[in-house]
């Protein structure tokens, strides 16, 4: 069984107040009110689903065609990871709409001086997270 948080964003990530036994910091997902239960469908494929969720900034274009997997939570982890690299969104606009007509479109761009000095690696990385479905990373 696994499950599609389905509404990934930086918010939804919490530090833990104190440290692991090795004294690293404890990040937790919260916030699972759009997450979905997966069955194992041995034999079947990967369960598809099609309630259009999420937040603009951070959904994946086959969400919002209402026709995806649980491979949308890697769009949206590509998108915070691009955040924490540069400082914004790859997707941008001045509201949701355009934002949304953004991520339709799909193209992931790195043209921005704040992208000088981040590795190709870490480029890569996110192109291969903020991609259509079937060439997507996966977990």
């Amino acid at each position: 069984m696994d499950i599609a948080h389905r509404d990934l964003k930086p918010e939804n990530f919490l530090f833990e107040e104190k440290l692991s036994a090795d004294g690293r910091p404890i990040i937790k997902t919260i916030d699972f009110g759009l997450s979905k239960i997966i069955k194992n469908n041995t034999g079947k494929g990967i369960e598809r689903m099609n309630t259009k969720v999420g937040t603009p900034y951070y959904i994946s274009p086959e969400v919002l065609a209402g026709n995806y997997d649980k491979s949308c939570d890697i769009w949206s982890a590509g998108c915070i990871l691009y955040i924490i690299l540069c400082g914004y969104p790859p997707f941008g606009g001045d509201d949701d709409t355009e934002i949304i007509k953004n991520v339709l479109k799909g193209k992931v761009s790195f043209d921005d001086d704040a992208w000088n000095n981040v590795s190709k690696e870490a480029k890569d990385l996110i192109k291969k997270m903020i991609t259509k479905p079937e060439k997507r990373l996966t977990a």
